[in-house]
């Protein structure tokens, strides 16, 4: 088992080793794929748009990263300004946001100029600029081809639903009108080349832009313990990117600082109302007052009316104090129930409850947050479920604190009704104008007091508003690229040259590890279980020639193979019988036949041809001789021996029999015990005798001959000889059907991969022809490029 896993290790090696050879031995071929590659890649470069990248830094506020500190300003702020940042990435790439920008700085109105391969976009040096006399957010979709000619300028609108282009002249600055939007172009003569020349102007709708630029933009953090934001973005225009992205971050900016000052002026208004509705009460009351004491004549309280009118002011500020509390949480549980689209007035409870002004910022945090991610993400988003689930949990536990404060609040309120009952039944012992004037200046205390104090919380409103900035920063604004994105030019040669090679390899695979058919001497020895006895390559002269002083490549391979032959017969002292047959026809059996006779005449020894392939003769046609008596002939007595044996012209003791005329009944002939006399006769006149059967892959004679043969020979020939065929016919050999077999590798071709490796390359012509030189030099590279 070790001796099979070092085998199976060794043949691993060696593929590996023979695929390293067989790309080098493709070299032309490789090189060849690496010049139309570059020349690809240079040409990908030169026609593909560029596109840019910019980036920017923006620092984002976020309370979930600052700590203790944090926790103390949020407590200490009367708005509540926590962010996320995730979210707030989110916005970033929101298309109400990016609509805003583009709709704002014209970003879908692109200018070109018109080229015969294509139009190159202008940004910068643009002579044209198209005016919208309309609302700019609506209009989209349009295509003008626009050309200027003696002041003129001649518009054609391309692309219209009509599928017909409509062309009109108009005067720069002057209105046209295309469907139902007007527009108005402004033209600059002094920048160069801009006379005659055609431009194409193209507005896109600014909805469907917005939502095609979300893919353009990239938001990461810079690092996880930082608040930093990177924001990138990509276009085929370098200076519009960072017009782009700077502008967008601006957009941001103002859109957090409104958001801001959203909730500070709905507390102002709300604030302003309840003052001047109190400042109305107490100029009635005031004059009251002042009519009260000209009617009665008073100028000043006994001191035990004052000190009533004392304790019952101090009760009633208590009890309304619990009052206004009670109205207020009746207020915010109304929101709680409904809160509609706008924010509460949440900053007014920071007096009332601190534990409940908590709650609420938090809860209007979550609006916040829920109104933003609105923006960009779907409704069935898990985000905006995860949201909703949280707002849902502070507004249960809201309505729970209200309760269980209402109850309390709803007690002590009962409770400072009895003391100022207690007290108002002393006041009533009280002469009735005096008491008439006590309760006058109760309530005036009360309303001034409550006055005071909204007057405070709205100038607190107003300092906030009036201080209120964004809290992002923006660390490095965008910058103009130098350099494109993409394509990069090495980025680029490296992909197209590896394509190349990756294909080209795989076609080499293809050509030999996935091909069906024999080009690999070691795959004939695996299905045989034995060596190959001799491997033949073509040699066109030598094929023509059958003389044994022709001292060709192809002539010193048949002698090698007839030396191999007798080391197989090695043990037989008689006359050798050889049969030569291959799986299909076509494997070269019948010029095998032919040359290894010749070779077998060396020495004197005298061989004799059977052209035993009765269905399809092919020997006798090579050899020129005639085909109209042979051996069928002799098989159905027409004819004697002496009559069918003919001498093979122009070489020494080789005689032939030919197959003679195709009869009806091939099989039962070569069975018969007329060609078993055959054979023994010509045993006794002969040293050799080679017989030329058919195919053993089509028809079974090579098997009815197998009992009177010494040794068969089976031919495979080089990028023919299918492989499920020559492993039929490997088994056809194990089954013993014959006695003593050798395999032969046929048809090699000289300039292929194998003869190249494997082969010696020889030849005994030292005055080789020039011209014949650089013919086989060429053939050899398209070979290896093939």
């Amino acid at each position: 088992m070790n001796r099979n896993k070092e085998n199976n290790n060794k043949s691993a090696l060696i593929d590996l080793g023979d695929l390293f050879k067989k790309l080098l031995f493709h070299w032309p071929l490789y090189l060849i794929v690496i010049l139309i590659a570059t020349a690809g890649a240079l040409s990908y470069l030169k026609y593909a748009k560029p596109r840019y990248m910019s980036s920017a830094k923006l620092y984002l506020k976020d309370e979930k990263k600052n700590g203790e500190e944090g926790d103390l300003l949020k407590s200490l702020s009367l708005f509540n300004n926590g962010k996320n940042i995730e979210n707030e990435m989110e916005v970033l790439k929101s298309p109400i946001l990016i609509e805003k920008v583009i709709r704002e700085n014209r970003f879908n109105v692109r200018y070109f100029t018109k080229a015969t391969l294509r139009k190159e976009e202008i940004y910068d040096r643009n002579p044209l600029r198209l005016n919208f006399l309309g609302d700019s957010g609506r209009v989209g979709n349009y295509k003008f081809d626009v050309t200027s000619e003696k002041g003129l300028l001649t518009v054609k609108w391309v692309d219209n639903p009509n599928d017909e282009d409509i062309a009109f002249v108009v005067h720069p600055g002057d209105p046209f009108q295309v469907s139902k939007d007007r527009f108005s172009i402004s033209y600059d003569p002094g920048i160069p080349g801009a006379e005659n020349e055609t431009y194409r102007i193209q507005v896109d709708s600014v909805e469907q832009l917005a939502y095609k630029k979300i893919e353009d933009i990239g938001t990461a953090l810079v690092n996880r313990d930082a608040t930093v934001v990177m924001v990138s973005y990509e276009d085929r225009i370098a200076a519009r990117t960072a017009n782009f992205l700077n502008a967008l971050l601006d957009a941001y900016n103002e859109y957090t600082l409104d958001d801001k000052n959203r909730v500070a002026l709905k507390t102002i208004r709300f604030l302003t109302v309840r003052i001047d509705s109190l400042k109305d009460e107490l100029g009635f009351l005031e004059k009251q007052e002042e009519r009260f004491k000209v009617q009665r004549g008073i100028t000043d309280i006994e001191g035990s009316s004052k000190l009533a009118l004392e304790q019952v002011k101090d009760a009633d500020l208590k009890l309304n104090d619990a009052n206004m509390q009670l109205s207020v949480f009746d207020q915010v549980e109304s929101y709680i129930n409904d809160p509609g689209t706008d924010y509460p007035f949440a900053p007014v409870l920071g007096n009332v409850d601190q534990a409940l002004t908590g709650m609420i910022n938090r809860y209007e945090e979550l609006l916040r947050e829920k109104k933003r991610l609105s923006l960009s993400l779907q409704p069935g988003s898990m985000i905006l479920q995860n949201t909703d689930a949280q707002i849902a949990d502070a507004r249960n536990t809201i309505k729970n604190y209200i309760s269980g404060y209402k109850r309390n609040a709803g007690v002590a309120q009962n409770q400072m009704q009895a003391k100022v009952n207690q007290i108002q039944a002393k006041i009533a012992n009280i002469p009735a104008y005096e008491r008439e004037y006590i309760n006058l200046k109760r309530q005036q205390s009360v309303k001034e007091n409550l006055y005071l104090h909204l007057l405070k919380k709205k100038e607190e409103a107003a300092v906030s508003y009036a201080s209120n900035v964004t809290d992002n920063k923006v660390l490095a604004p965008a910058f103009i690229p130098g350099k494109p994105e993409s394509p990069k030019k090495t980025l680029v040669f490296v992909s197209f040259l590896a394509a190349a090679l990756v294909l080209c390899t795989v076609y080499i695979y293809i050509k030999y590890f996935l091909n069906n058919k024999v080009l690999d001497k070691a795959e004939i020895e695996q299905a045989f279980g034995r060596p190959v006895m001799a491997e033949i390559y073509q040699d066109e002269e030598g094929q023509k020639n059958l003389s044994l002083h022709n001292r060709s490549v192809l002539l010193e391979q048949i002698f090698n193979l007839r030396t191999n032959l007798r080391f197989l017969l090695n043990e037989h002292h008689s006359t050798a019988t050889i049969m030569i047959t291959s799986s299909i026809s076509g494997e070269g059996k019948t010029f095998m036949t032919a040359h290894l006779g010749n070779a077998l005449t060396v020495n004197g020894k005298k061989a004799i041809l059977l052209e035993l392939d009765l269905r399809k003769p092919k020997l006798s046609r090579s050899l020129g001789l005639d085909n109209q008596v042979g051996i069928t002939s002799y098989l159905v007595e027409s004819k004697t021996l002496e009559e069918v044996i003919k001498k093979v012209p122009g070489t020494d003791h080789l005689d032939m029999i030919s197959s003679g005329p195709i009869p009806p009944n091939p099989v039962e002939l070569i069975e018969s015990n007329r060609m078993r006399q055959l054979l023994e006769i010509l045993k006794q006149r002969y040293d050799y005798i080679l017989i030329d059967t058919a195919p053993i892959g089509i028809v079974s004679d090579a098997k009815s001959l197998a009992p009177y043969v010494d040794c068969t020979l089976f031919m495979v020939r080089y990028n023919f000889t299918l492989k499920s065929k020559m492993t039929a016919v490997a088994e056809t050999i194990r089954e013993s059907f014959f006695r003593k077999s050798g395999v032969i590798f046929n048809g090699i071709e000289q300039d292929s991969f194998y003869p190249y490796y494997y082969y010696d390359h020889y030849s005994y012509s030292e005055n080789a022809d020039k011209t014949k030189v650089w013919s086989s030099l060429a053939k050899k590279m398209r070979q290896r490029i093939a």
